[in-house]
Parts: structure tokens; sequence; C-alpha cells
């Protein structure tokens, strides 16, 4: 979850992404690059990066077997019998020792009801809102997400735009089924980091027992001895700004597609849907053999397209794992327990929040082996 920004090492490219041409005037396109690069070799003719992606082009196809009408009973008919949908609950009937047992130490995924209905977002966050409220904001699309390197081999790796958000509101408004490139997405924005006053517009949910910034504390308490200032040397200010970084907005239009991955460091996490909506697949973290885990990734990821209607041939075992699947409306929030494998594809126009969270009982020594692995590389950096 401390993500770091993929298009920090970028060198400009000349990928062609036909949807931007006529909206997207003044923006620098860039393809994303590994960190490390070893030297260049001697210049050979360019290669025309292909305009669509493999998911996205998957995408298209489901879309099209619904019929462009997107339902849990459609979902049904596409993913087959063997299938189950995500336990649906009212916020009004949980209580939070009932969700830690039940989810986050049974781990189980779980859909909430009416969980926004407090939300100041929900009255006023739509992409407009964005762009009239942060005008100067600039912020990176991408039209891949998470980035991979093995996409680099394949000669389609992550393509990335830093726009000012405008544009990028305006460019998300105009987005059609009829486009040939992959909608780009506004995906891991750290918009509370930046913008420190979005987090009075969000809550956390009354259901979930979220001890991230307790355990924080403790850290920090431990690493100052009980005395003196702590890890951050800011008298724990760094408690602060890595739990605000644990929050990020996803944006984006119809398409957009998070491949199938977990998240690092054993964190939990819910997504809470402020506008539009997406389908969301999942796999319990038993399955992990069946999904052919990527090695060399910074992220634990998974080739296996949900959507692909050929992924049961390209990927025997697949069709031995548990698939869980639910779309997620407006006003509802997912629950993803650590470890569990979740696919996301935005099938409207979408705002979505989303936190990485840890609790006492159940994914702890996630977040403390987390920090004691920062400190060890900030440690060797200092020698």
């Amino acid at each position: 979850f401390f993500s770091v920004v993929a298009c920090a090492v970028m060198a400009e490219n000349s990928v062609n992404i036909n949807s931007l041409a006529s909206v997207l005037s003044g923006a620098s396109l860039e393809e994303t690059k590994p960190a490390a690069m070893a030297a260049p070799a001697p210049a050979k003719p360019a290669r025309r990066v292909p305009s669509s992606t493999p998911e996205y082009d998957s995408f298209l196809s489901f879309a099209e077997r619904c019929d462009w009408t997107f339902t849990e009973a459609k979902c049904e008919e596409i993913f087959g019998p063997g299938a189950r949908v995500i336990e649906r609950r009212d916020q009004a009937s949980l209580t939070m020792e009932q969700v830690a047992q039940d989810h986050l130490v049974g781990s189980k995924p779980l859909i909430v009801t009416g969980s926004l209905e407090t939300w100041n977002a929900k009255k006023t966050w739509d992409p407009d809102w964005f762009a009239r409220t942060y005008p100067d904001d600039v912020v990176i699309a991408n039209d891949r997400a998470p980035a991979r390197k093995v996409d680099r081999m394949t000669l389609r790796p992550q393509s990335s735009v830093r726009i000012k958000l405008p544009q990028y509101v305006k460019y998300m408004k105009s987005f059609g089924r009829d486009e040939k490139a992959p909608p780009l997405y506004l995906n891991g924005w750290h918009a509370f980091k930046e913008h420190a006053e979005l987090c009075d517009d969000i809550e956390s949910p009354a259901w979930i027992e979220d001890h991230t910034v307790l355990i924080l504390q403790q850290i920090d308490k431990a690493i100052a001895g009980g005395g003196g200032k702590g890890a951050g040397g800011e008298d724990g200010a760094w408690v602060h700004n890595t739990d605000v970084l644990l929050n990020k907005v996803f944006m984006g239009p119809a398409g957009n597609i998070t491949r199938l991955h977990f998240d690092a460091h054993r964190a939990h996490g819910w997504l809470a849907q402020v506008r539009g909506r997406k389908l969301f697949v999942l796999f319990p973290p038993a399955d992990s053999g069946k999904l052919y885990p990527l090695e060399g990734e910074a992220t634990t990821q998974s080739p296996c397209d949900p959507l692909d209607p050929s992924v049961c041939e390209r990927y025997p075992k697949y069709g031995g794992a548990s698939l869980q699947y639910a779309i997620l409306e407006e006003g509802e929030t997912i629950l993803c327990p650590d470890g569990w494998w979740h696919f996301a594809c935005s099938l409207s126009p979408s705002v979505t929040v989303m936190r990485n969270f840890y609790h006492a009982l159940s994914n702890v020594h996630g977040l403390v082996g987390l920090f004691a692995n920062l400190n060890k590389k900030k440690n060797k950096q200092v020698k």
C-alpha cells in the first residue's frame, strides 16, 4: 500500500492512445519503466505499441455477452453455477465484534449496503466537483493497473499521462464504448495526502475495528524507548502521515480495470463506491496456487483474467478456484480481508474510496513487518 508513483521514472514516448487526441491537448504522454534499467541497447526502429490491451478486450467481450446491461444474474450465466455471490448485509444489522470475528479473523469478504449515508462525499463528490475544487491539480492516469514488469515483455507496458484534473474529467466524461484504446484510469490517487480537508468528507465504517493508528503509535513508542522522538523524529507525526497514505481515490470511466492481485503486507481493505458501479471478482487465499502468481513483481499479481472466455484453457488450474463476485452499487462498501485476491472493473463512470487497514487480532504482523522492512532499508542507506 506504500505505493511508489509508477511514473517517477518515465521517459517520453510516442505511444499512440487514440482516444486522447481531441481531448488531452498539452498533456504529457509517457510510458512507465522499471526503476532499475540496464544501459540502453543501440537504437532500433521503434515498434508501435498496440492500442488495446488483453484485459480491455476481455471487458468488451464481457460487456457484449451482458448486452451492456450488467447484472449479477448475467454474471452468474457467464461465470457458471460454481461461482458464488459475495454476502450482502445492511449496515444497521452489523456490529464491530461480529464483522471482526466472522470476516476479519474468519477471512470472509462482505458487501455492506447503506454504508455511506452520513458521508459528505456522497452528497458532493463527483468528477465535476473535483475538477471545480482542484483545478490546478496535476494527476497521473494509467491505461493498465497495477503496473507489471512482465507487460514490457509483451510490448504492451502501462502507458500514463500527466494531466490537469479538469482535463482528465473532460476526457473521462467523453470516453465511450466505441473507443479503440482502453480508458485511462486515475487509480491510487493520494488525494487525502494532497488535500487534508477531504478526510472530513469520509468516515471510517462503523462496523470495522481499524487499529492502524493504535498499532503505529505503539511502534512509535517502542522506537522512542519511552521518551524522546519516535520513528519520524517529529513526535509521532509520521503516524498521522502513514495513516493518511492508506486512503486513496480511484476515478475513471466505464472499462477501467484493476487486474487480479492481493494487497501487500497482509493489509485488509475496504472500498466504498461513492459514484457509479463496479464489478468485483474475488478468490480466497487458499486458491493462490490455482491463480499462477507472477514472479518478480512488486506486489502479488496473477495473469488470470476472470473476464477472458479462454482463461481456463490458458490456465487449467484456474477452473478449480472458488470464484466469488458482486456488483458494487453506489453507496455500498466491499470488505476484502487480507490475502484475498481481487479483480475490479468499472461498469459506469466511477468514484471509489479505498482504505487499507490493520486489525490487532488478524493482521497486525503485516504492519509491524512492513515497518521493520522499511527501517532496515533506511539504515542500509544511512550506512
